[in-house]
Protein backbone atom coordinates (compact mmCIF):
# COMPACT_ATOMS: atom_id res chain seq x y z
CA UNK A 1 0.00 0.00 0.00
CA UNK A 2 1.40 3.67 -0.86
CA UNK A 3 1.23 6.09 1.99
CA UNK A 4 2.07 9.38 2.51
CA UNK A 5 3.76 10.34 6.33
CA UNK A 6 3.53 13.92 7.25
CA UNK A 7 5.88 15.37 9.86
CA UNK A 8 5.29 18.84 11.31
CA UNK A 9 2.54 20.13 9.32
CA UNK A 10 -0.65 22.16 11.04
CA UNK A 11 -3.31 22.44 9.07
CA UNK A 12 -3.93 26.02 10.29
CA UNK A 13 -0.33 27.15 9.17
CA UNK A 14 -0.09 28.83 5.54
CA UNK A 15 2.63 27.20 3.20
CA UNK A 16 3.31 29.28 0.32
CA UNK A 17 5.93 26.73 -1.46
CA UNK A 18 5.75 23.38 -1.62
CA UNK A 19 9.36 21.61 -2.69
CA UNK A 20 8.50 18.17 -5.02
CA UNK A 21 11.31 16.20 -4.88
CA UNK A 22 10.87 12.77 -6.64
CA UNK A 23 13.52 10.65 -5.28
CA UNK A 24 14.50 6.62 -6.52
CA UNK A 25 17.81 4.81 -3.91
CA UNK A 26 18.75 8.68 -3.16
CA UNK A 27 19.54 7.58 0.47
CA UNK A 28 22.94 8.93 0.48
CA UNK A 29 21.90 12.26 -0.97
CA UNK A 30 18.72 13.15 0.95
CA UNK A 31 20.14 14.92 3.89
CA UNK A 32 22.63 17.41 2.92
CA UNK A 33 19.48 18.14 0.35
CA UNK A 34 17.48 18.49 3.27
CA UNK A 35 19.92 20.13 5.02
CA UNK A 36 20.56 22.86 2.17
CA UNK A 37 16.88 23.13 1.51
CA UNK A 38 16.02 24.50 5.50
CA UNK A 39 18.53 26.58 5.10
CA UNK A 40 17.65 28.24 1.79
CA UNK A 41 13.73 28.32 2.70
CA UNK A 42 14.46 29.29 6.44
CA UNK A 43 12.64 32.94 5.32
CA UNK A 44 9.69 31.31 3.42
CA UNK A 45 7.00 28.91 4.99
CA UNK A 46 7.33 25.70 2.86
CA UNK A 47 7.05 22.13 2.97
CA UNK A 48 9.09 19.05 1.32
CA UNK A 49 6.99 16.41 -0.46
CA UNK A 50 9.13 13.33 -1.38
CA UNK A 51 7.54 11.16 -3.68
CA UNK A 52 9.43 7.91 -3.45
CA UNK A 53 10.08 4.88 -5.62
CA UNK A 54 13.48 3.42 -3.41
CA UNK A 55 13.75 -0.32 -2.84
CA UNK A 56 16.61 0.84 -0.41
CA UNK A 57 16.45 3.14 2.51
CA UNK A 58 15.43 6.52 1.49
CA UNK A 59 12.43 6.86 2.96
CA UNK A 60 13.10 5.70 6.26
CA UNK A 61 16.48 8.03 6.50
CA UNK A 62 13.98 10.91 5.27
CA UNK A 63 11.39 10.24 8.39
CA UNK A 64 14.59 9.33 10.52
CA UNK A 65 16.19 13.32 9.69
CA UNK A 66 12.43 14.99 10.24
CA UNK A 67 12.95 16.34 13.62
CA UNK A 68 16.19 17.76 12.78
CA UNK A 69 15.00 20.25 10.30
CA UNK A 70 12.10 23.20 10.53
CA UNK A 71 10.19 21.82 7.27
CA UNK A 72 7.11 19.85 6.89
CA UNK A 73 8.75 17.14 5.34
CA UNK A 74 6.34 14.52 3.83
CA UNK A 75 6.76 11.37 2.35
CA UNK A 76 4.42 9.74 -0.42
CA UNK A 77 6.17 6.08 -1.02
CA UNK A 78 5.17 3.74 -4.20
CA UNK A 79 5.75 0.29 -4.24
CA UNK A 80 7.07 -1.53 -7.45
CA UNK A 81 2.69 -1.92 -8.51
CA UNK A 82 2.39 1.74 -8.57
CA UNK A 83 5.24 3.31 -10.03
CA UNK A 84 3.22 4.87 -13.17
CA UNK A 85 4.43 7.56 -15.05
CA UNK A 86 8.19 6.69 -13.55
CA UNK A 87 9.86 9.92 -12.84
CA UNK A 88 7.10 12.15 -14.73
CA UNK A 89 4.35 10.24 -12.68
CA UNK A 90 5.45 11.15 -9.24
CA UNK A 91 6.23 14.42 -9.75
CA UNK A 92 2.44 14.51 -10.85
CA UNK A 93 1.24 12.98 -7.53
CA UNK A 94 3.40 14.77 -5.72
CA UNK A 95 1.37 18.31 -7.26
CA UNK A 96 -1.52 16.69 -6.70
CA UNK A 97 -0.36 16.58 -2.25
CA UNK A 98 0.68 20.15 -2.56
CA UNK A 99 -0.73 22.25 0.57
CA UNK A 100 0.89 25.49 -1.20
CA UNK A 101 0.09 27.35 -4.62
CA UNK A 102 2.74 26.96 -6.04
CA UNK A 103 5.41 23.66 -6.44
CA UNK A 104 8.93 23.76 -7.04
CA UNK A 105 10.23 20.52 -8.46
CA UNK A 106 13.75 19.72 -8.15
CA UNK A 107 15.75 16.58 -8.09
CA UNK A 108 17.16 14.66 -4.76
CA UNK A 109 20.45 14.44 -6.34
CA UNK A 110 21.47 17.80 -5.40
CA UNK A 111 22.55 18.74 -9.32
CA UNK A 112 19.43 21.53 -8.52
CA UNK A 113 20.75 24.02 -6.32
CA UNK A 114 18.27 24.39 -3.03
CA UNK A 115 19.89 28.37 -2.92
CA UNK A 116 18.00 29.17 -6.13
CA UNK A 117 14.15 28.46 -5.05
CA UNK A 118 13.74 31.96 -3.44
CA UNK A 119 14.03 33.47 -6.44
CA UNK A 120 12.14 31.44 -8.80
CA UNK A 121 9.44 32.33 -6.23
CA UNK A 122 10.63 36.02 -6.20
CA UNK A 123 10.36 36.01 -10.56
CA UNK A 124 7.20 34.45 -10.25
CA UNK A 125 5.85 37.21 -7.86
CA UNK A 126 7.05 39.60 -9.83
CA UNK A 127 4.56 39.79 -12.79
CA UNK A 128 2.29 37.75 -14.20
CA UNK A 129 3.89 33.73 -14.63
CA UNK A 130 2.54 30.42 -14.48
CA UNK A 131 5.88 28.37 -14.43
CA UNK A 132 9.22 29.47 -13.80
CA UNK A 133 12.18 27.60 -15.29
CA UNK A 134 15.54 27.19 -13.87
CA UNK A 135 17.43 27.09 -17.13
CA UNK A 136 20.90 26.60 -17.48
CA UNK A 137 20.90 28.47 -20.63
CA UNK A 138 20.35 31.74 -19.97
CA UNK A 139 22.22 34.35 -18.02
CA UNK A 140 23.79 32.80 -14.96
CA UNK A 141 23.14 29.47 -15.98
CA UNK A 142 25.44 26.60 -16.85
CA UNK A 143 25.20 23.09 -17.62
CA UNK A 144 28.66 22.01 -16.28
CA UNK A 145 27.54 19.43 -14.08
CA UNK A 146 26.20 17.02 -16.82
CA UNK A 147 28.85 14.17 -16.67
CA UNK A 148 30.55 14.20 -20.10
CA UNK A 149 30.44 15.49 -23.42
CA UNK A 150 27.88 13.21 -24.61
CA UNK A 151 25.03 14.33 -22.29
CA UNK A 152 25.58 17.48 -23.04
CA UNK A 153 25.18 17.07 -26.57
CA UNK A 154 22.25 14.85 -26.11
CA UNK A 155 20.59 17.13 -23.75
CA UNK A 156 21.15 20.23 -26.06
CA UNK A 157 19.79 18.14 -29.11
CA UNK A 158 16.63 17.13 -27.08
CA UNK A 159 16.20 20.26 -26.30
CA UNK A 160 16.48 21.44 -29.91
CA UNK A 161 14.18 18.80 -31.45
CA UNK A 162 11.39 19.58 -28.44
CA UNK A 163 11.73 23.16 -29.58
CA UNK A 164 11.49 22.28 -33.08
CA UNK A 165 8.37 20.43 -32.73
CA UNK A 166 6.10 22.81 -30.15
CA UNK A 167 7.24 26.25 -31.69
CA UNK A 168 4.29 27.98 -30.20
CA UNK A 169 4.25 25.76 -26.90
CA UNK A 170 7.72 26.27 -26.03
CA UNK A 171 7.92 29.88 -27.40
CA UNK A 172 10.47 31.70 -25.05
CA UNK A 173 11.73 28.25 -23.46
CA UNK A 174 15.40 28.03 -23.71
CA UNK A 175 15.35 24.54 -21.38
CA UNK A 176 12.85 22.55 -22.02
CA UNK A 177 14.93 19.30 -20.53
CA UNK A 178 14.85 21.46 -16.92
CA UNK A 179 13.98 19.16 -14.31
CA UNK A 180 14.22 22.27 -11.81
CA UNK A 181 11.17 24.37 -11.83
CA UNK A 182 8.28 26.68 -10.14
CA UNK A 183 4.40 25.98 -11.19
CA UNK A 184 1.22 28.17 -10.15
CA UNK A 185 -0.68 24.89 -9.54
CA UNK A 186 -3.91 26.38 -10.36
CA UNK A 187 -2.15 27.01 -13.51
CA UNK A 188 -2.17 23.61 -14.79
CA UNK A 189 -4.90 20.63 -16.10
CA UNK A 190 -2.95 18.11 -14.26
CA UNK A 191 -6.14 15.49 -15.55
CA UNK A 192 -4.80 16.24 -19.33
CA UNK A 193 -0.88 14.68 -18.58
CA UNK A 194 -0.09 11.22 -19.03
CA UNK A 195 3.93 11.64 -17.75
CA UNK A 196 5.82 8.92 -19.04
CA UNK A 197 9.31 9.11 -18.30
CA UNK A 198 12.17 11.98 -16.96
CA UNK A 199 10.90 15.15 -19.24
CA UNK A 200 7.94 16.17 -17.25
CA UNK A 201 8.53 20.27 -17.94
CA UNK A 202 7.54 19.24 -21.93
CA UNK A 203 4.48 17.66 -21.09
CA UNK A 204 3.34 20.77 -18.79
CA UNK A 205 3.96 22.96 -21.39
CA UNK A 206 2.82 20.95 -23.75
CA UNK A 207 -0.74 19.38 -22.52
CA UNK A 208 -1.38 22.60 -20.67
CA UNK A 209 -1.19 25.29 -23.52
CA UNK A 210 -0.90 28.42 -22.90
CA UNK A 211 1.41 29.29 -19.73
CA UNK A 212 2.72 31.81 -18.87
CA UNK A 213 6.53 31.12 -18.48
CA UNK A 214 9.71 33.23 -17.31
CA UNK A 215 13.74 31.83 -16.29
CA UNK A 216 15.94 32.25 -14.01
CA UNK A 217 19.60 30.71 -14.57
CA UNK A 218 21.02 28.46 -12.45
CA UNK A 219 24.46 25.89 -12.43
CA UNK A 220 23.51 22.38 -12.87
CA UNK A 221 25.84 20.66 -10.49
CA UNK A 222 27.48 17.74 -10.28
CA UNK A 223 25.42 14.66 -8.74
CA UNK A 224 26.73 14.78 -4.84
CA UNK A 225 26.27 10.74 -4.50
CA UNK A 226 25.28 7.33 -6.70
CA UNK A 227 24.83 6.70 -9.90
CA UNK A 228 21.98 8.66 -12.52
CA UNK A 229 19.07 7.33 -13.28
CA UNK A 230 19.36 8.09 -16.55
CA UNK A 231 19.71 5.11 -18.94
CA UNK A 232 19.32 4.56 -22.74
CA UNK A 233 15.78 3.01 -22.13
CA UNK A 234 15.11 6.59 -20.77
CA UNK A 235 16.08 8.19 -23.71
CA UNK A 236 13.71 5.66 -25.89
CA UNK A 237 11.13 7.11 -23.66
CA UNK A 238 11.92 10.39 -24.32
CA UNK A 239 11.73 9.59 -27.87
CA UNK A 240 8.46 7.77 -27.47
CA UNK A 241 6.84 10.70 -25.46
CA UNK A 242 7.93 13.44 -27.65
CA UNK A 243 6.39 11.60 -30.39
CA UNK A 244 3.32 10.56 -29.13
CA UNK A 245 2.87 14.45 -28.08
CA UNK A 246 2.90 15.49 -31.50
CA UNK A 247 1.11 13.08 -32.84
CA UNK A 248 -2.15 10.87 -32.51
CA UNK A 249 -1.76 7.52 -32.26
CA UNK A 250 -3.14 6.54 -35.66
CA UNK A 251 -0.91 8.94 -37.04
CA UNK A 252 1.85 7.49 -35.59
CA UNK A 253 0.98 4.08 -36.89
CA UNK A 254 -0.18 5.22 -40.35
CA UNK A 255 3.93 6.87 -40.11
CA UNK A 256 5.75 3.23 -38.90
CA UNK A 257 3.30 1.69 -41.75
CA UNK A 258 4.33 4.00 -43.90
CA UNK A 259 8.33 3.49 -43.04
CA UNK A 260 7.21 -0.12 -43.75
CA UNK A 261 6.81 0.21 -47.66
CA UNK A 262 10.29 1.01 -47.64
CA UNK A 263 11.56 -2.48 -46.84
CA UNK A 264 8.43 -3.70 -48.04
CA UNK A 265 8.66 -2.26 -51.85
CA UNK A 266 12.45 -2.08 -52.44
CA UNK A 267 12.40 -5.96 -50.82
CA UNK A 268 9.87 -7.27 -53.45
CA UNK A 269 11.96 -5.22 -56.21
CA UNK A 270 15.33 -6.58 -55.57
CA UNK A 271 13.91 -10.00 -55.14
CA UNK A 272 11.76 -9.99 -57.92
CA UNK A 273 14.81 -8.53 -60.29
CA UNK A 274 17.25 -11.25 -58.87
CA UNK A 275 14.98 -14.01 -60.65
CA UNK A 276 12.55 -14.91 -58.06
CA UNK A 277 8.81 -14.64 -59.11
CA UNK A 278 6.87 -11.81 -58.02
CA UNK A 279 4.67 -13.65 -55.30
CA UNK A 280 7.29 -15.21 -53.16
CA UNK A 281 9.04 -12.25 -53.22
CA UNK A 282 6.48 -10.39 -51.64
CA UNK A 283 5.84 -12.89 -49.50
CA UNK A 284 9.44 -12.50 -48.32
CA UNK A 285 9.39 -9.10 -48.40
CA UNK A 286 6.66 -8.44 -46.25
CA UNK A 287 7.68 -10.85 -43.44
CA UNK A 288 10.57 -8.15 -43.46
CA UNK A 289 8.09 -5.57 -43.12
CA UNK A 290 6.34 -6.90 -40.17
CA UNK A 291 9.20 -7.15 -38.13
CA UNK A 292 10.04 -3.51 -39.29
CA UNK A 293 6.43 -2.58 -37.82
CA UNK A 294 6.12 -4.36 -35.05
CA UNK A 295 9.11 -2.85 -33.56
CA UNK A 296 8.46 1.04 -35.05
CA UNK A 297 4.93 0.07 -33.15
CA UNK A 298 6.00 -1.11 -29.56
CA UNK A 299 8.20 1.74 -29.72
CA UNK A 300 5.90 4.29 -30.67
CA UNK A 301 2.86 3.83 -31.00
CA UNK A 302 0.95 1.60 -27.90
CA UNK A 303 1.99 1.12 -24.56
CA UNK A 304 3.74 -2.40 -24.10
CA UNK A 305 1.60 -3.40 -21.12
CA UNK A 306 3.24 -6.29 -19.24
CA UNK A 307 3.57 -8.68 -21.80
CA UNK A 308 6.60 -10.59 -23.54
CA UNK A 309 7.73 -8.58 -26.38
CA UNK A 310 7.19 -12.15 -28.49
CA UNK A 311 4.02 -12.52 -26.58
CA UNK A 312 3.20 -9.23 -28.62
CA UNK A 313 4.73 -9.93 -31.95
CA UNK A 314 3.11 -13.01 -32.53
CA UNK A 315 -0.33 -11.89 -32.97
CA UNK A 316 1.28 -8.98 -34.85
CA UNK A 317 2.74 -11.47 -37.61
CA UNK A 318 -0.59 -12.98 -37.79
CA UNK A 319 -2.88 -10.65 -38.40
CA UNK A 320 -0.20 -8.96 -40.83
CA UNK A 321 0.06 -12.40 -42.43
CA UNK A 322 -3.67 -12.03 -42.50
CA UNK A 323 -3.74 -9.50 -44.12
CA UNK A 324 -1.02 -10.49 -46.95
CA UNK A 325 -3.32 -13.37 -48.13
CA UNK A 326 -6.01 -10.72 -48.64
CA UNK A 327 -3.73 -8.47 -50.22
CA UNK A 328 -2.08 -10.91 -52.55
CA UNK A 329 -4.89 -11.86 -54.72
CA UNK A 330 -5.74 -7.80 -54.91
CA UNK A 331 -2.35 -7.37 -56.48
CA UNK A 332 -2.47 -10.12 -58.56
CA UNK A 333 -5.48 -8.09 -60.25
CA UNK A 334 -3.46 -4.99 -59.97
CA UNK A 335 -0.47 -6.44 -61.63
CA UNK A 336 -2.01 -9.10 -64.07
CA UNK A 337 -5.27 -7.84 -64.74
CA UNK A 338 -4.63 -3.79 -64.73
CA UNK A 339 -0.87 -4.09 -65.59
CA UNK A 340 -0.34 -1.99 -63.19
CA UNK A 341 3.74 -1.62 -61.91
CA UNK A 342 4.65 -4.06 -59.26
CA UNK A 343 5.54 -1.13 -56.75
CA UNK A 344 2.63 1.02 -57.59
CA UNK A 345 0.89 -2.20 -56.68
CA UNK A 346 2.18 -2.51 -53.76
CA UNK A 347 1.95 0.99 -52.70
CA UNK A 348 -1.88 0.48 -53.07
CA UNK A 349 -2.37 -2.28 -51.56
CA UNK A 350 -0.46 -1.13 -48.56
CA UNK A 351 -2.81 1.81 -48.03
CA UNK A 352 -5.83 -0.30 -48.67
CA UNK A 353 -4.56 -2.28 -45.64
CA UNK A 354 -3.70 0.16 -43.46
CA UNK A 355 -6.75 1.11 -41.69
CA UNK A 356 -8.10 -2.17 -40.58
CA UNK A 357 -4.47 -3.22 -39.62
CA UNK A 358 -4.63 -0.40 -37.01
CA UNK A 359 -7.96 -1.14 -35.47
CA UNK A 360 -7.01 -5.18 -35.21
CA UNK A 361 -3.77 -4.98 -33.98
CA UNK A 362 -5.15 -2.20 -31.32
CA UNK A 363 -7.58 -4.00 -30.27
CA UNK A 364 -6.23 -7.86 -30.87
CA UNK A 365 -2.75 -7.36 -29.45
CA UNK A 366 -2.66 -4.19 -27.54
CA UNK A 367 -6.07 -3.74 -26.18
CA UNK A 368 -6.10 -6.73 -24.01
CA UNK A 369 -3.18 -6.76 -22.32
CA UNK A 370 -2.76 -2.50 -21.48
CA UNK A 371 -1.56 -1.64 -17.76
CA UNK A 372 -4.72 -2.60 -15.47
CA UNK A 373 -3.25 -0.14 -12.71
CA UNK A 374 -5.37 2.48 -12.00
CA UNK A 375 -4.18 6.34 -13.52
CA UNK A 376 -4.01 8.33 -10.33
CA UNK A 377 -3.52 11.44 -12.19
CA UNK A 378 -7.33 12.04 -12.48
CA UNK A 379 -7.41 11.94 -9.11
CA UNK A 380 -8.47 15.49 -7.19
CA UNK A 381 -5.57 17.81 -6.40
CA UNK A 382 -4.58 17.28 -2.90
CA UNK A 383 -6.08 13.46 -2.58
CA UNK A 384 -4.62 10.18 -4.00
CA UNK A 385 -7.18 7.80 -3.71
CA UNK A 386 -7.79 3.97 -4.55
CA UNK A 387 -4.62 2.70 -3.62
CA UNK A 388 -3.11 5.15 -1.74
CA UNK A 389 -3.77 7.04 1.75
CA UNK A 390 -2.50 9.55 4.03
CA UNK A 391 -0.91 8.96 7.57
CA UNK A 392 -0.10 11.15 10.05
CA UNK A 393 3.48 10.55 11.49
Amino acid sequence: MRTTSVAGYRPDEQVLVSVVVPTRNEAANVEPLLRRLDAALADLPSEVIFVDDSDDATPEIIKALRGSVRMRIRVHHRPAPYRVGGLGGAVTEGIRLCHADYAVILDGDLQHPPEVIPELFAAAGAGDVDVVVGSRYVHGGSASGLANGRRRVVSSAANLLSRMLFPLRLRGVSDVMSGFFLVRIAALDLDRLRPNGYKILLELLVRSGGLRVAEVGYVFGERHAGSSNASMSEGVRFARRLFSLRLPRAARFALVGASGTLPNVFGTAFLHHSGMHYVPAAVIATQVAILWNFVGADLLVWERGNQSRIRRYVPFALLNNVDLVIRLPLLGLFVERWHISLGTATVATLAIAVGVRYMLVDRIVYGEHRPTVRNPFRSPRRSITGAAGEAEA
